[in-house]
């Protein structure tokens, strides 16, 4: 998300607000029935390069000299990607039934966290964080065909990752007015995913499936700061992300009739982000 390891010693509140670029990668696919099997891929997607615009705000308040509290949050604009879907006959992605590719870049994604952290350890340059709290992110992805085969396809596949986190700050400060900082994240979350799939009459709509698993996050960041006056900082920071599943559930509903439910494999998400900003102290 933010560089929430690059505040100030002591007590007050900062505001951080930075732009930039962010691109991720979504794939998840299905078995043929619920043990797993019939085939063990029976159909798979994939979002490829959906980027666009991002935007970022963070507040924290420091209170004392040791404990840090922060809200932090963030939305992607999407404008790019392409989204791939495939389905097998046999195991190992054999016998291939469907092969398709359609524009993968209406939708958006979004980020929100917050808790505590405790400054833990100081040694002259350096500086060490540790912090705990809860974290809700997610994926609006989209499917259409403007002007092709299937010019009135509208699908969606919108994704929710939540649950608590963890997250490591190492601060280091040259000297002068510059300072450089990590951040290791890791979440433990609950993953839901609802499905439209407009154009296929067999399912129901707005909910056509639902994904349900347990899987975690990993987000590395690298930023640096300057301090260009007393209440004013200039940043710039790159991180990457991956995300991933175990096996879930794959509920697929009918108008007419009752549910089924087969495996999911897995879902994964991979990325990355470049962001510039300010930070301001109150």
């Amino acid at each position: 998300m933010l560089l929430t390891g690059q505040w100030a010693s002591g007590q007050g509140v900062e505001a951080v607000v930075t732009g930039g670029y962010h691109q991720e990668n979504l794939r998840w696919s299905i078995a043929g029935n619920s043990a797993g099997t019939n085939p063990n891929i029976y159909s798979e997607l994939k979002w490829r390069h959906v980027g666009g615009l991002a935007v970022d705000a963070a507040l924290r308040y420091g209170m004392g000299r040791r404990w840090v509290f922060f809200a932090e949050g963030s939305r992607v604009f999407t404008s790019t990607g392409r989204v791939s879907d495939m389905d097998y006959a046999g195991n190992n992605r054999t016998f291939p039934l469907y092969n398709q590719n359609f524009n993968g870049g209406n939708g958006y994604s979004y980020a929100f966290a917050a808790g505590a952290g405790y400054r833990l350890w100081t040694s002259g340059r350096w500086r060490f964080t540790p912090y705990v709290g809860y974290g809700v992110s997610g994926q609006h992805l989209t499917i259409t065909d403007p002007g092709g085969l299937y010019d009135f396809l509208n699908s969606s596949y919108q994704t929710s990752w939540y649950g608590p986190l963890v997250r490591g700050v190492v601060s280091w400060t040259p000297g002068g007015k510059w300072e450089v900082s990590g951040v290791i994240t890791y979440h433990q979350v609950n993953y839901r995913a609802d499905a439209d799939w407009n154009l296929i009459s067999a399912f129901s709509h707005p909910l056509s499936f639902r994904h349900t698993a347990d899987g975690y996050g990993v987000e590395g960041e690298l930023g640096v700061q300057y301090r260009a006056g007393r209440w004013l900082t200039v940043l710039l920071a790159a991180k990457g992300f991956t995300w991933a599943t175990g096996k879930g559930i794959d509920e697929l509903y009918h108008p007419d009739s009752p549910s089924q439910q087969t495996q999911l494999n897995e879902a994964a998400l991979s990325g990355f982000g470049l962001r510039a900003g300010v930070k301001c102290r109150f």
